[in-house]
């Protein structure tokens, strides 16, 4: 009998390192109040909890809320380490602290450092925005900051400074970042027109990587001029809810073209709320972090300068394995490939859709259908039969025991 529990727990665990991943993340989330320089007390403001999820790697995100002097404290689980970086970086502002781990239960302070960032290059920008009333040069700079990296929006002509780790690469789901430092990025992506983003990240540490003529050439001769006759169609979609989005949604979609496709899924936003009722704003004193329930699509086609920036697949954030999860940012590269199918983990049912020559679309890179699932548990476990499937459950309440 000792015999066969010990054969069926080695069973189980192959089976779910085969299922979920190797690494065992902390699941948790809480608040904090920041301190008086609007720092965040990794000691004091930290979570475990007794809940564990299992993926590839780990995360722990840091976001603070500097007029409420409150921060919050999030835990779980990841596909994958965008970029290839572990460890805690800054994710485009002091305020967004990103941390990234491979390993048994290894997103706690203790193996991240007390979440202190890596220190990173700096790099001299210019800065301009003509929103906020400024006349921004073609050659030269109106005025110059320091950063991690310097960017510029072409639409909105605003150029400026990020901290730590550009967003732009995440989206990419660009591999090995590191080998990018000191070149520039330049992409134009939209989900519809009123969600268009058209610009440039660069880290060359000559500086004024992001001026505005020589950036803008860049962007005209190596993103909009680039694979002309090779473009893929996507859906054009931007959905928002409190509740469920179903693939009806795509009824109501436009399309687009580019050369990739791309669709994301955020199901909650992290906010604070006052922890008492105040008539007046100015006396809230005390405030709350909470998790709240909110639905996003974003859909739409995507060009970028060199195609070995771009990863096709999926990212995905979770924070149990049996719930959905918290985010899901797919790319893909064939005809209207960015449909729902890709947010559930669920084979496509659709019928082959020809390209533009009538021929069969097909995928360049991925064969779709077998993309990460959105629920590292239950999509993959779909492809085994009833008996593995109870076996899995069976396996998920031993372990849980075994760790508690």
């Amino acid at each position: 009998m000792k015999g066969s529990c010990i054969l069926f727990g080695f069973t189980c665990t192959l089976l779910c390192e085969y299922v979920y991943g190797d690494a065992e993340c902390y699941s948790c989330f809480t608040h904090c109040k920041t301190t008086k320089n609007g720092k965040v007390d990794s000691q004091r403001c930290d979570c475990t909890g007794e809940e564990i999820c299992l993926g590839r790697a780990c995360f722990v995100k840091i976001e603070i809320f500097p007029d409420e002097s409150t921060a919050i404290v999030q835990k779980g689980c990841v596909s994958d380490v965008p970029g290839d970086m572990e460890g805690c970086q800054y994710a485009g502002q002091y305020e967004s602290i990103h941390c990234y781990c491979t390993g048994r239960l290894c997103n706690t302070r203790e193996k991240l450092n007390n979440y202190n960032t890596r220190q990173l290059p700096t790099v001299e920008c210019c800065e301009c925005s003509e929103p906020h009333g400024d006349r921004c040069l073609e050659k030269k700079c109106l005025r110059q900051c320091r950063g991690n990296y310097c960017l510029i929006d072409f639409d909105g002509v605003e150029q400026g400074c990020g901290i730590g780790y550009s967003r732009l690469q995440s989206f990419l789901r660009t591999k090995n970042y590191a080998n990018w430092q000191g070149h520039t990025t330049c992409t134009r992506y939209q989900a519809t027109e009123s969600t268009l983003v058209h610009g440039c990240v660069c880290t060359n540490p000559t500086g004024s990587c992001n001026e505005m003529n020589k950036t803008r050439t860049f962007q005209v001769e190596n993103v909009i001029g680039r694979r002309k006759e090779d473009l893929t169609y996507c859906y054009s979609l931007h959905h928002k809810s409190k509740a469920l989005i179903g693939q009806e949604v795509f009824k109501n979609s436009g399309t687009c073209e580019g050369q990739y496709c791309f669709i994301s899924l955020t199901t909650s936003e992290l906010m604070v709320e006052s922890a008492t009722f105040e008539e007046n704003y100015e006396d809230h004193k005390e405030f709350i972090g909470i998790s709240r329930p909110r639905y996003e699509i974003l859909a739409g086609c995507l060009k970028v300068d060199d195609d070995k920036k771009v990863s096709v697949g999926c990212t995905t954030e979770f924070s149990t394995n049996l719930s959905e999860p918290l985010a899901r940012h797919c790319l893909c590269d064939s005809h209207l490939c960015n449909f729902y199918h890709l947010l559930t983990g669920d084979a496509d049912t659709r019928k082959p859709i020809a390209d533009i020559r009538g021929k069969p679309n097909k995928s360049k890179d991925v064969t779709i259908a077998n993309l990460p699932s959105s629920n590292e548990a239950t999509a993959t476990t779909t492809h085994f039969n009833i008996a593995i499937g109870i076996s899995l459950i069976s396996c998920s309440l031993l372990r849980l025991q075994i760790i508690n």
